[in-house]
Order: structure tokens, then sequence, then C-alpha cells
């Protein structure tokens, strides 16, 4: 048996949010004998769940890794059997930068996003997502001690720009002067860029996934196209960038697809390393 981990957008799923006839017939083939598929994305377990279902992966006998690695949650069960939060003060301390720069900052709440400013970027994220959110005064105040049992604790901060990718490279540095060694912080996007708990992240998913299944990481593939990408694509037996990958992401890969995201590039890798 062998273990696929794909990334969602960019990867499995066309720009236009759609996962290609040819691309699912691939996996429908590789299901049928025997072999295994992990959705692992840095979207909110509530977006992917709605992917999953669209597509049928919402069964038992499927996982879903999302938030990067920060939570994975289990169609057998209909619960998380892995979830890392970080803290409500690291939290603030993010957003209030993010705030100072001119940068939109949001995190979660269940199947919330939660911001303490409604910004347009707010608004775009959240109707991509398909989310709906909130909009705090203090984001110290709503989350309180975890005793609402409605309020779940946050998993990661998104951090959104309104100016060029420089303007985030330039903020994660400043940031890492605090939290360096207390959060991972990785880009899924040019303009997004996420902090999490320090083991949130996609190559721990992978590595973890694979103990759950007792299978050897030699036999584990996965593949994805952007830096949040890079920790599953260097931990998996092959690690795979997508054709339209960016360069970080391809410099890490042991293979880049000839096929892109919009072209059967999830059916190439099925035929080239799994079937």
């Amino acid at each position: 048996m062998k273990l696929l981990f794909t990334d969602l957008d960019g990867t499995l799923l066309t720009d236009d949010k759609q996962i290609l006839d040819v691309d699912m017939k691939a996996i429908e083939g590789m299901l049928a004998r025997g072999h295994k598929l992990v959705l692992c994305t840095g979207r909110p377990l509530t977006s992917a769940k709605q992917l999953a279902q669209k597509y049928g992966f919402d069964k038992p006998g499927f996982f879903l890794v999302s938030f990067n690695g920060g939570l994975i949650y289990d169609y057998a069960t209909e619960q998380s059997i892995l979830t890392r939060y970080i803290p409500v003060e690291s939290v603030k301390f993010i957003m209030d930068a993010a705030h100072k720069a001119g940068m939109h900052a949001h995190t979660y709440s269940g199947d919330l996003v939660v911001s303490e400013y409604e910004t347009e970027q707010l608004k775009t994220y959240c109707r991509l997502m398909k989310m709906d959110y909130v909009v705090v005064k203090d984001i110290r105040d709503y989350y309180g001690d975890f005793i609402n049992v409605v309020v779940k604790p946050p998993i990661k901060v998104n951090i959104i720009t309104p100016f060029n990718h420089d303007s985030l490279l330039d903020f994660r540095a400043e940031m890492r002067k605090t939290t360096a060694g207390k959060l991972f912080d990785v880009f899924s996007k040019p303009e997004m860029l996420e902090f999490s708990h320090m083991q949130s992240n996609k190559g721990d998913a992978v590595r973890f996934m694979a103990d759950f299944y007792k299978v050897p990481l030699s036999d584990t593939i996965a593949v994805g196209d952007e830096e949040n990408d890079c920790p599953m694509i260097e931990a998996a037996g092959v690690g795979i960038a997508m054709a339209n990958a960016s360069d970080v992401a391809k410099s890490v890969a042991d293979y880049v697809t000839k096929a892109d995201n919009n072209h059967g590039g999830i059916a190439e890798i099925i035929q080239k390393f799994v079937i």
C-alpha cells in the first residue's frame, strides 16, 4: 500500500477550484488497488470538508489534514485525531503587529474566521473559503479561558498583505525576532503568511499518518505547489512539485510534473509513482 498526500489549491484543484475528470479517474483507480489518498491543505477544516464532500472523500477511510497540519480529521470517527493549538497571547501579538503594518490578520474558532477588523481581505477570504466571520474588539476577550464549548482555541493566524510579497518577507523577519522557535511560519501564497504551532506543518502530518497506517516513509508520495508544501515534499519517500509550483517548492522536489494542475498533473503522478 502506498500513501499519496496531495495539496488542494494549485495541485489537486484546477485554478477554478475543480478536480479534473482525468485526475478523479486516476484517484479512483489507485483507491481500487488498495492505496490511500490523504488531502493535505492549509485551508481550515470547514472549507476542506466542503471540498471533500463535493468529491466523495467524506467517508470512512479518508482523512483530512487541515490548517497545514494543525488539525487532522478522521471521517471514520468524525473526530480530530490530532489538534495543535497556539497561545492566544501569541495570536494577539501577531495581529497587533499586522494591523500596525497595515495588513489584515485573522484566526479561527470552530467554523468561524475571527478578526479584530473588518477588511476587504477578510471578506474576500471568507467568500473564497465559503465561511462566516466574526469581528471582535479584543481577541483575548473572545477566547477567554476556553470555558465556552462553542469557542475553540486558535490553531493558526493568517496575515494577508495588500502590498507586495516583499512586505510580508519583512514582516516575517521582524516577527521571527520574537516567534523563532515558538511558532512555525510559512507562506501558503505569496500574499499570505501563516503562523502556527511548531509541529503544525505538512511534513509532520506525513510522518504522523505514515505511522498511523504503519507504512514506511519510502512508500509515501507528497505533491504540492507552494512553500507550505515543502515540509511534506521533503518528508515523503517521493516529493513532487507541480509544473505550476513556486521555485521554492520545485527546489526541494524529487520530481516536477510535466502537466500542471489544469492539465492532469495528479493523474501523471499516480500513473508514474503509485500504480
